[in-house]
């Protein structure tokens, strides 16, 4: 009996592994990297999408953006530690996160527009 549940039991963990496997965020398909970041569609050489990745790297607000983001998690993170937490405190650093993550977006769509118009200016 215990060997029919030891061997049951590895079954369904294999079932739901194989299920869950090529449902990540980070999959490759054909020229798209499907991580939320459709500029690897639109970008067609390999030195076009370092290029990319490096201005969005070096950008000021989006790296400003990253340096909030991490500030705020770690007041998240403090405000959960506590006995009791103040849930009023943490939903607006979840709201500040929201707004923050949206201005990162926008930064990123416009460098993206702006590396559109230049490949489209050199062709």
């Amino acid at each position: 009996m215990k060997k029919f549940i030891l061997v049951s039991m590895m079954t369904i963990g294999l079932g739901a592994t194989a299920m869950a496997k090529g449902h990540g965020s980070h999959q490759m398909n054909g020229n798209m990297m499907t991580t939320g970041n459709k500029m690897m569609m639109q970008c067609q050489t390999s030195e076009e999408k370092a290029m990319m990745m490096e201005q969005m790297k070096n950008n000021p607000k989006l790296r400003d953006g990253r340096i909030k983001l991490q500030e705020n998690k770690l007041s998240m993170m403090k405000e959960m530690a506590k006995d009791k937490p103040d849930f009023a405190t943490i939903e607006k650093l979840n709201k500040e996160k929201g707004n923050v993550q949206a201005e990162m977006k926008t930064e990123k769509m416009k460098l993206r527009y702006e590396m559109l118009k230049k490949q489209e200016k050199a062709n």
